[in-house]
């Protein structure tokens, strides 16, 4: 009996000493989502970050990665796939956008932006020294796009992401 209570002890002794020792990084502190600042009631709104650095599953605050808002200006178009753009390299980078440009806006200090839009769908992209940024794309191949509701509003997610490893 006491054997097992020794396993037992020691096993719960391992398993305390190994979440303590790898969970307690609190990891990269990131931007607040802004959704206290939207004060529109149909269109799209975000935070646009800039991450660099190590974001790999073992975290370390002393050589990890960082994520900080940035102020950039965002070209908002019609839904674009990736037969409209002409690509940069690798990595999400476009020298053009063949789809109608809807509007540009900027974030602010905060990565914070929003903006009016009709119910459709739309493509964000970041722009980023001469290039357009968009990293992701959807299932149907539209570049950063987001569906726009009547009387709603879409938290869109802008991450700036060519600078960080996973």
């Amino acid at each position: 009996m006491k054997t097992k209570q020794l396993k037992i002890s020691l096993t719960i002794l391992i398993l305390s000493t190994f979440l303590f020792t790898f969970g307690c990084s609190d990891g990269p502190v990131a931007p607040p989502n802004n959704e206290e600042k939207v004060t529109i009631t149909q269109g799209a709104w975000g935070t646009v970050r800039f991450l660099e650095g190590d974001f790999m599953p073992y975290y370390d605050t002393e050589t990890g990665g960082t994520i900080s808002p940035v102020v950039r200006d965002i070209y908002i178009h019609e839904a674009t796939t990736g037969d409209m753009v002409v690509r940069e390299g690798y990595g999400g980078f476009y020298k053009t956008i063949n789809s109608q440009l809807i509007a540009v806006v900027q974030s602010n200090e905060n990565g914070f932006f929003q903006i009016q839009l009709d119910p459709g769908k739309y493509s964000f992209f970041i722009l980023e020294d001469s290039l357009f940024y968009g990293s992701r794309s959807d299932g149907e191949g539209f570049i950063m796009a987001e569906d726009v509701l009547k009387d709603s509003t879409v938290q869109v997610s802008l991450d700036i992401t060519y600078m960080a490893v996973y």
